[in-house]
């Protein structure tokens, strides 16, 4: 049956879980389909302003987000006692949808898969915004394979602050905590939670479930807590040793255990995850930087480009890598502004030494199309991409081909 929330006439029931029900629904001020979250506040009775209050705090923030991993937040409020969020309507496969009709996945496509969602997480722990309820049917697989991370902020809004109510510990979702990391059962959450979780969704896309399945939601508390996290080898034999380790370092009881970043984890799986665009380097010690700038110690690698930069004898080609990689660094570093000028300074450099058609101008266009995204000149960033994407596509062969077309269709669906 069609309902109306304010100005969103509800269509249809696209899913529904422990924190609410999402529809597809027409803006009529806008114009446009968008997926409508409605959170599930019966029960709450008192306790609703409170849990509103925390809603539309966390909602504010989430909206913050630009990335092309997590759809836009168009609105949100309360509505006759109803709580909704108003996000882009995402099209595509739930990632539990796609293990249940699939089962488990190619290793390069759950590499693949966990690296675009570590691409997403390492952003939102940059702006200081942790998931905290990351499982498979927050994962949406487009058409065109692009992955995108639903539902930032709502497990946040239902967490208290102390002192306050928690809304989710007397009837917490099993599906959820199959996915928890063991910190957030006493109350602490913060970003290697999200690694944890991210554990436990790269474990299944290998082995066909989740570490721990079995018994009540307290026992799956007490198996992610204190039981060691069965080997992906009695699923599946063939798993590459070090993606094992990954996992298993993911799935560290203690936060501190796990890898330091979601930077250094997309770094890690880029060695089994489909192949992307790289730069070849003339100079050894660029790419042995570059892995270290990867690995989620851009400082450090600044430092050593730096060094690099200083020796007598470093090829004209290679110097100018070395300041492009310094300059992706520094904006690793939160200098955005600074790393933008600095590109935009040797492309002019780079066109006259390499060519306008080389691999390395391509890829310094590219970057400097995402730091002007990140400093919302959104127009500026839409027209280098059209250029760009009609150069990349006369590159036959080369893996850069198609990537701004892609970029380019993100903020189109983020507008």
């Amino acid at each position: 049956m069609r309902r109306s929330l304010g100005r969103y006439e509800l269509t249809r029931e696209l899913g529904r879980g422990g924190m609410g029900v999402v529809w597809e629904a027409h803006d009529r001020d806008q114009g446009r389909q968008v997926a409508v979250k409605l959170l599930a506040p019966r029960g709450y009775s008192s306790e609703l302003t409170t849990l509103e209050r925390r809603f539309l705090r966390e909602a504010r923030l989430t909206s913050r987000l630009s990335h092309p991993g997590i759809p836009a937040v168009y609105d949100h409020g309360s509505h006759d006692g109803e709580l909704y969020l108003v996000m882009e309507l995402v099209p595509g496969r739930a990632l539990d949808s796609i293990l249940t009709n699939e089962g488990p996945l190619p290793v390069d496509r759950a590499a693949g898969i966990a690296q675009s969602v570590a691409d997403v997480l390492a952003y939102a722990h940059g702006q200081g915004i942790v998931h905290r309820d990351l499982k498979p049917s927050n994962l949406m697989v487009t058409p065109a394979g692009d992955v995108m991370v639903l539902d930032f902020g709502v497990a946040a809004a239902l967490e208290p602050r102390p002192g306050e109510t928690r809304f989710t510990a007397a009837n917490a979702a099993p599906g959820t905590v199959v996915y928890m990391a063991p910190e957030q059962a006493v109350g602490r959450t913060v970003p290697a939670s999200d690694l944890y979780s991210l554990g436990c969704v790269l474990y299944e896309l290998l082995a066909g479930s989740p570490p721990f399945t079995d018994g009540s939601p307290f026992l799956l508390y007490h198996q992610h807590a204190n039981e060691p996290v069965p080997p992906l080898s009695g699923h599946r034999p063939g798993i590459p040793p070090g993606l094992q380790e990954l996992v298993e370092g993911l799935l560290e009881k203690n936060p501190e255990d796990r890898p330091a970043s979601a930077t250094q984890v997309r770094a890690l799986l880029s060695v089994w995850a489909p192949a992307a665009a790289a730069t070849a380097f003339a100079h050894p010690r660029l790419a042995e930087i570059t892995a270290l700038r990867l690995s989620g110690r851009p400082a450090r690698a600044l430092e050593e480009y730096e060094e690099l930069m200083a020796e007598p004898g470093l090829g004209r080609a290679d110097f100018l890598g070395a300041r492009v990689e310094a300059a992706l660094c520094a904006g690793a570093l939160g200098r955005t502004r600074e790393a933008l000028d600095e590109l935009k300074s040797i492309l002019a450099e780079q066109r006259s030494v390499l060519g306008s058609a080389d691999s390395a101008v391509l890829d310094t266009r590219y970057e400097i199309a995402v730091l002007l995204v990140r400093t919302g000149e959104r127009h500026a960033a839409v027209e280098l991409l059209r250029r760009l994407a009609e150069d990349e596509n006369r590159a036959v062969g080369d893996p850069r081909r198609g990537r701004s077309h892609v970029l380019l269709k993100r903020l189109d669906r983020m507008a």
